[in-house]
């Protein structure tokens, strides 16, 4: 019987550390901008996530956020990153140096400021105020030659006062 409770502690011990091992593997991959490659093995994690104690909970979902961040797919970004923060705490338990800012100032571009649960599209590029709406250009007035009609547009243009 003591035996079995060796074994056990033993096995929970090994699979704690290897668990340890790919959260390093997962963070030297974001490091070094290979965003899918985290998201796939974070993907893999996902099942041992109730097995992880907070701090590494936390970089799990700081991770998984920033990642899909960095791809574009702003709704899992706001997802992962608001349970970044709830598990981080206000003292940001778990994340590395830097990341509590970073993950406050992602967090403030992406979540909605209106009637929506779709997470905002940040970024210079589009003034759309949330994903769905048609993206404006941040730089109006200037044709595209390359566009059908030569730059002419089927749009009324806007008065001028």
């Amino acid at each position: 019987m003591v035996c079995r409770g060796v074994l056990a502690v033993l096995l929970l011990g090994a699979g704690c550390s290897q668990l340890s091992d790919e959260m390093l593997t997962i963070e030297a991959g974001y490091r070094e901008a290979r965003y899918e490659d985290v998201v796939v093995w974070l993907d893999d994690l996902e099942p041992d996530v109730p097995a992880m104690d907070e701090p590494e909970r936390a970089r799990f979902f700081y991770l998984r956020g920033m990642a899909a961040h960095r791809l574009g797919d702003h709704d899992e970004a706001l997802h992962y990153l608001a349970l970044a923060r709830e598990v981080a705490g206000p003292d940001g338990r778990g994340l590395r140096e830097g990341w509590r800012a970073q993950l406050d100032e992602t967090l403030v571009a992406l979540t909605p400021t209106g009637a929506t649960h779709h997470a905002r599209s940040p970024g210079p590029e589009t003034r759309g105020a949330e994903r769905g709406s048609p993206a404006v250009p941040a730089e109006t007035g200037a044709e595209d030659p390359a566009s059908p009609g030569g730059g002419a547009t089927d749009a009324p243009a806007d008065p001028v006062p």
